[in-house]
C-alpha cells in the first residue's frame, strides 16, 4: 500500500480467513479480495453478509488501493460502487485523503465530481413537485433527475448497500460552481457537495 495511508486495523474474512486491511474505522461493508464475499461490520461483529457481484473490468483512471494526487493533495481509493441508469453506468469511488478525511469521487463518461457528504438540508418530499430547471433555496438549480440501480461494489464502503437496490438521484448546481448530489432511497436522503474536477489534474502516486 501507499505511504502515509495508515491501516486502522486488520480483520479476517469469516468465509475464507483472508486478511483484509481497514483504512477507516467507520467502514461498514468490505468485499473479500479472495473469495468475493460481502462482509458486514457492526460494532465488534464481523459476519458474512452474502455474495458480492463481480464487476466487469472497465478502463478507469482510478484503481483500488492505488493513491493519486489532485492539487497537491493525496487520496487513496478504498472502495467503489457501480450504478446503472438509462444511458449507461457510472461509478462512485470512496476515497480517504492523507489526513483520514473521506470523500466520494463520481466518474461518469469522463466527467468527475469530487464531493463530501454533508448534513442533509432536504427531506424526501422536497423534490416531489420539482423538475429540471427548478430553483430551490439559496440559488440551487435542479439540473438532472433520474433513477439508478446498484450493480455491485468492490473494496470497502462506509454504508450498507444491496445489489439490485433502486434509488432516485437529483443533481443541483449552485453558486461559485458548487455541485450537489441528492440520493433518495426508501428510508433516507443523503446529500453530497463538491465541485467538478478535470481528469487531467489527477496524477498517480508511485
Amino acid at each position: 500500500m501507499q505511504q502515509n495511508f495508515e491501516v486502522e486495523e486488520y480483520i479476517q474474512c469469516p468465509q475464507c480467513g483472508y486478511t483484509l486491511p481497514l483504512y477507516v474505522k467507520y467502514t461498514k461493508l468490505v468485499q473479500c479480495e479472495s473469495c468475493k464475499s460481502t462482509i458486514f461490520l457492526e460494532d465488534e461483529a464481523v459476519k458474512v453478509w452474502g455474495d458480492s457481484s463481480v464487476l466487469a473490468k472497465e478502463v478507469s483512471i482510478l484503481e483500488l488501493n492505488q493513491a493519486f494526487s489532485y492539487k497537491n493533495k493525496r487520496y487513496l481509493p478504498i472502495g467503489k460502487i457501480r450504478y446503472s441508469y438509462g444511458r449507461g453506468f457510472w461509478e462512485e469511488w470512496w476515497l480517504i485523503d492523507d489526513q483520514g478525511d473521506a470523500f466520494w469521487l463520481s466518474v461518469d463518461e469522463g466527467d468527475l465530481v469530487l464531493e463530501k457528504q454533508i448534513e442533509t438540508p432536504y427531506d424526501s418530499h422536497t423534490f416531489d413537485e420539482l423538475s429540471v430547471g427548478s430553483l430551490i433555496d439559496d440559488g440551487w438549480v435542479v439540473t438532472e433527475i433520474g433513477g439508478a440501480k446498484c450493480e455491485g461494489f468492490e473494496g470497502a464502503l462506509p454504508k450498507e448497500i444491496k445489489v439490485g437496490s433502486l434509488y432516485k438521484y437529483i443533481h443541483l448546481q449552485g453558486k461559485d460552481a458548487l455541485f450537489r448530489t441528492v440520493e433518495i432511497s426508501s428510508d433516507k436522503v443523503e446529500v453530497y457537495e463538491g465541485r467538478w474536477i478535470s481528469p487531467f489534474d489527477i496524477q498517480k502516486v508511485m
